[in-house]
């Protein structure tokens, strides 16, 4: 019984590679990856430009990198926030730009790992209502 899950559990694993493997040499998936990480290495260089020495908080770019990558997941934790009128304007788009863009590449995400169970599942519902028919 223990190997059988065993067996089970690497094919489970493998398929799950293959398909994020898939999903990564996709282009919608590359164009998206370079747009959301140049939104959080720019937006952190300007935070960290109009707010070091100003604000407490920010000591190094690593804690504007930490801020900016807290603000587009939207977990938002609070510990790092700007205090000056361009950084809340820099916060305002990181938290519009930002959230879109995780929710797409969140999507791409589920979208590769279930599009084929969604799939097959369609197909079983078309069947089964030609059969009634």
């Amino acid at each position: 019984m223990r190997k059988k899950i065993e067996v089970h559990f690497q094919v489970g694993v493998d398929l799950f590679v293959k398909r994020l493997w898939n999903l990564a040499k996709q282009p919608v998936f590359i164009v998206l990856t370079i747009l959301g990480n140049s939104l959080i290495a720019l937006s952190s260089a300007l935070l960290y430009h109009f707010e070091k020495g100003i604000n407490p908080k920010i000591n190094s770019w690593l804690d504007t990198v930490w801020w900016a990558v807290a603000t587009v997941t939207t977990v938002g934790y609070g510990d790092v926030s700007p205090i000056t009128d361009i950084g809340k304007i820099i916060g305002i788009f990181m938290m519009i730009i930002g959230t879109a863009l995780f929710w797409s590449y969140t999507a791409l995400f589920a979208g590769a790992i279930m599009a084929e169970e969604v799939a097959e599942e369609v197909m079983e519902i078309e069947k089964s209502k030609r059969i009634k028919k």
